[in-house]
């Protein structure tokens, strides 16, 4: 079909494609806040990257092994071991878990 509807002799038309610019994607971000003494706090987020193939598990590098801010995992599991790790570290020196929030963002 022409841009104003009609038929072009010799092809045949598929159905129309369906595009959906406005389409808004969730993404659900764990996020663990540590504190000691009252008023230092370690924030440990994890949640998909935004192409859905990878999980991002952020904290501070100073309490994580590998020294790096921002990790990527192929599978959850990996990065639930991860935090694990992190969180074993830090109970050990004293943070106490304050607070575990599950919220859901909206992208455009």
């Amino acid at each position: 079909m022409s841009y104003d509807g009609t038929p072009i002799q010799g092809r045949t038309a598929g159905p129309p494609v369906e595009r959906n610019y406005h389409a808004l994607r969730h993404v659900r971000v764990l996020r663990w806040t540590f504190r000691r003494a009252g008023t230092e706090s370690v924030i440990c987020e994890l949640a998909l990257t935004g192409t859905d193939r990878e999980y991002e598990l952020r904290v501070p590098a100073t309490w994580n092994p590998t020294g790096v801010a921002v990790e990527r995992f192929d599978d959850a599991l990996s990065a639930f071991q991860r935090h694990a790790m992190i969180e074993r570290t830090l109970l050990d020196e004293g943070w106490l878990l304050d607070e575990f929030e599950s919220e859901r963002l909206t992208f455009h």
